[in-house]
């Protein structure tokens, strides 16, 4: 059978019917291949087939768990192969949506993937309530399958003390959920089977909990107790007839549980994969009445992940009642293997999920830091792969408070990728798991993993063999349309796509159908490209077309969206010491705001733009009136009168920052214009008359822009009927087309200015630094800066992956006096 493996592994899907065809006539031309062995090539077969195909894994990395009004949800995405153990670069349009408690989306953007990873961020605005909310992240390419393979984050709680409600937390420790889980699926009479158990509060977190098994004459015949996750397991002797009871207390009060009730014919199994690293240990339970009755039929113990799997036979008339089977470890892939007993009808009785892991797979990394200089603290990480270096690896860093509340715990990178997958439910406090693994830390694992039930992978789906997949990876943002124009058919047309800040130039023919398609552009979400036509390469004068974006089915998956468990929303003592800093935000922050050539006591007309970026809030701000109008015609006039050197040279336009910036760095400063970053083309300038303009703000220092606006900053606020997204924009264009649904803008981390009032705020919910674009160098190395903080410990929290798919996830607490030499 291992031969027939190879063989489907390396062929394409296309291939796989024919393969099929051939092998059924095969077999019915062979009498040789025994019945047996023709069902552990289906097993393997529908393994192989329905895993075939291209699977990709989603990670959120967020900068924290709880936001304030006024702040960002940063994140940073990473897409993961499953089959392939490496980086996910075929998937470039990834969804990302926010829903409240309810499930109910509020808001989709669409983000641009690279090299298996992505980065952007949800504003915190007046309209989201206090409470609870979680985000998802999916591809198109996901739809095809039948599992939901999207990625749902732990909650995230936001505090609006603004908002209408606000709810406070109530005494919910009396409201718990315990069950009892045979594992496997089932207890079998006259066997020792083993139960495992969890205990869960309203908000889905464990409880301890500890108790007696009693029998119907309340005899106790065990005690459980719980770990402090609220998971547990004993070994249970269950009497043919006989009918047991758990009984516990909890806040003082007692309970009763129904244990299940054991089944008279069947198996059941106990695993060990914790004992020792080498060897996982499966035992087959059953009783005489089993054995006699299935006798003469072979069972099937299957191995699994993904398109990876591995059939033992039992032959039942060779099997104890405890038969015990080794499973070398090391020939296990890592992560979530799934073992599933089969009768001789190929229905599966047992299920059991277990772990492994492998020495030297995680990265550690070497955190340091390098004197404070100028208010910054130069940081270093060296990333290893055992004793090599992990060059051209790639994560995300955030820095918080130690004393902060802000952060879960509940997820990392290792447990999204290598465990949520696989099963249905949620594998809470992942860090403890992945954190300095010894045995105790397997054995509990091994816990948590018993009591998630089956896996999400089901039989009924996996024996159909290979799947239609008939969506196909989403790629770029897609324009078509139509020429409504009467065409001579003895000319050639051409019609022309550009877009200045999206830098698209591009021609395609028109045909008889009068239609064109412009597919798989990258196109920010909000801006304008434009059209031209060309009749034998002459431009046709306001020609009447029709063009669309084709925006591709937004929605997350089929599945119903399935909200994470929360009883408690926001504590009245957040709300009563945020109120007064609810309004805070920019006002009282805004920096050299002036009123040009004001020579009449005229009242100064309120900028409107000033909290509409933090970089405004250090800029010097302008509100264009008659008096600006008058001394600066052109905005090239008015751009030399504040910092800068502006320079038209027949039609090519030059801004220079006239501050020295770097030796190596660009001296020419960023220009934005209603929200559009043109980086340094400035040629949508030529002729813009002052006039035209609401407000411009002036940024020589580019404080706010981070890096990218080291040689400054213009920000300009076009009149809003001229304004670069109003209909009435570029007429000199001959058809504009407002992208809606394109790729959302990856803005640069900033930290709210009203934490600065107070350093208890700062030190519960603020956040020191988001960096979500590192790459380790040739020699391992990543190097930032972080601004000083007023805190002296900080949590650095470390998530990514190597080159080869190697995965990276530390906590790091950092003492800034230990390590900085003042």
């Amino acid at each position: 059978m291992k031969n027939l493996y190879s063989v489907l592994s390396s062929v394409s899907i296309h291939h796989l019917p024919k393969l099929v065809f051939a092998f059924s006539f095969l077999f019915l031309l062979t009498p040789s291949i025994t019945y047996s062995q023709n069902k552990e090539n289906i097993l393997e077969d529908s393994y192989t087939s329905y895993f075939n195909a291209e699977r990709e894994t989603i990670y959120l990395h967020f900068n924290k768990h709880k936001f304030l009004l006024n702040e960002s949800i940063w994140f940073k995405g990473y897409i993961y192969d499953k089959k392939g153990d490496i980086p996910f670069i075929t998937s470039s349009n990834i969804y990302v949506s926010l829903y409240d408690k309810d499930g109910n989306t509020l808001k989709t953007n669409l983000y641009y993937a690279e090299n298996g990873t992505f980065s952007g961020q949800f504003k915190v605005t007046k309209n989201l309530a206090s409470g609870h909310y979680f985000i998802k992240a999916h591809t198109n390419w996901m739809k095809n399958f039948q599992e939901d393979e999207s990625f749902t984050s732990e909650t995230l709680q936001i505090i609006n003390p603004n908002s209408e409600t606000n709810e406070v937390i109530e005494n919910n420790t009396s409201t718990f959920d315990l069950q009892f889980l045979p594992e496997g699926g089932h207890c079998i009479s006259d066997v020792t089977n083993s139960i495992g158990y969890k205990i869960i509060n309203c908000e889905g977190k464990g409880l301890m909990i500890n108790g007696q098994i009693v029998n119907s004459k309340n005899e106790i015949i065990n005690t459980f107790k719980s770990n402090l996750f609220g998971i547990g397991k004993f070994d249970l002797h269950m009497v043919t007839g006989e009918s047991y009871t758990a009984k516990y207390t909890i806040n003082n009060k007692n309970f009763e549980t129904k244990l299940p009730i054991s089944r008279p014919i069947g198996f059941s199994i106990s695993l060990n994969n914790y004992t020792t690293k080498l060897i996982t240990y499966l035992t087959l339970k059953t009783n005489k009445n089993t054995l006699l009755k299935e006798a003469g039929k072979t069972y099937y113990v299957v191995i699994h992940q993904n398109n990876k799997s591995s059939v033992i036979n039992l032959e039942i008339d060779k099997l104890n009642l405890n038969h015990v089977i080794p499973i070398d470890n090391k020939k296990l892939p890592i992560g979530v293997n799934t073992i599933t007993v089969f009768n001789d009808q190929l229905q599966p009785l047992l299920e059991r999920l277990i772990f492994n892991y492998r020495e030297g797979d995680y990265i550690k990394t070497n955190l340091t830091a390098k004197p404070i200089s100028n208010d910054s603290i130069p940081i270093h990480i060296n990333l290893k792969d055992n004793s090599n270096v992990a060059f051209s690896s790639n994560i995300s860093v955030s820095v918080l408070p130690a004393e902060t509340e802000s952060l879960s715990t509940s997820r990392n990178i290792i447990s999204s990728i290598y465990i949520d997958p696989y099963i249905n439910g949620e594998l809470e406090n992942a860090n403890f798991y992945f954190e300095d693994v010894n045995r105790i830390k397997s054995f509990h694992l091994d816990l948590a993993l018993l009591t998630q039930g089956w896996s999400k992978y089901k039989w009924d789906n996996i024996k159909k063999g290979t799947q239609n997949l008939i969506i196909p990876f989403d790629k770029g943002v897609t324009i078509n349309g139509t020429i409504n124009e009467t065409l001579d058919p003895k000319s050639k047309y051409q019609i022309q796509l550009f877009s200045l800040v999206n830098n698209i130039n591009e021609t395609r023919p028109i045909g008889e159908d009068k239609a064109f398609n412009f597919d798989n552009y990258y196109i920010q979400d909000s801006t304008k490209v434009h059209f031209s036509v060309f009749k034998d390469g002459e431009k046709i004068a306001q020609p009447k077309l029709y063009a669309k974006v084709l925006n591709k089915d937004r929605s997350s998956l089929n599945q119903i969206f399935k909200s994470p468990n929360t009883c408690s929303i926001i504590e009245s003592n957040q709300v009563i010491e945020l109120t007064k800093y609810a309004d805070i935000d920019f006002k009282g922050e805004v920096l050299d705001t002036i009123n040009l050539y004001s020579k009449n006591t005229v009242k100064q007309k309120k900028q409107e733009n000033v909290l509409k970026y933090i970089g405004n809030a250090y800029s010097k701000g302008i509100k264009v009136g008659s008096d600006q109008e008058r001394a600066f015609p052109f905005i090239i006039d008015i751009i030399n009168a504040n910092g800068f050197t502006a320079r038209n040279d027949v039609g090519r336009i030059t801004i220079f920052n006239r501050q020295p910036v770097s030796f190596l760095g660009s001296n020419s400063p960023l220009l934005i214009v209603d929200d559009v970053n043109f980086g340094r083309d400035y040629q949508v300038l030529t002729s813009m008359r002052t006039n035209e303009i609401d407000e411009i703000y002036f940024n020589k220092s580019g404080l706010g822009y981070g890096s990218r606006g080291g040689a400054g900053v213009i920000r300009i606020y076009l009149k809003k009927d001229l304004g670069l997204l109003s209909d009435n924009s570029l007429a000199r264009y001959a058809n504009s087309l407002l992208v809606s649904g394109g790729f959302a803008d990856q803005k640069e981390f900033y930290s709210p200015l009203f934490y600065n009032k107070s350093n208890h705020l700062f030190n519960t919910y603020g956040a020191v630094d988001w960096q979500p674009k590192l790459i380790s160098d040739k020699n391992g190395n990543i190097q930032f800066k972080i601004k000083k903080p007023d805190a002296d410990r900080l949590l650095f929290i470390i998530e990514g992956f190597t080159v080869n798919g190697k995965l990276i996830s530390e906590i790091k607490e950092f003492s800034i006096s230990k390590n900085t030499n003042n």
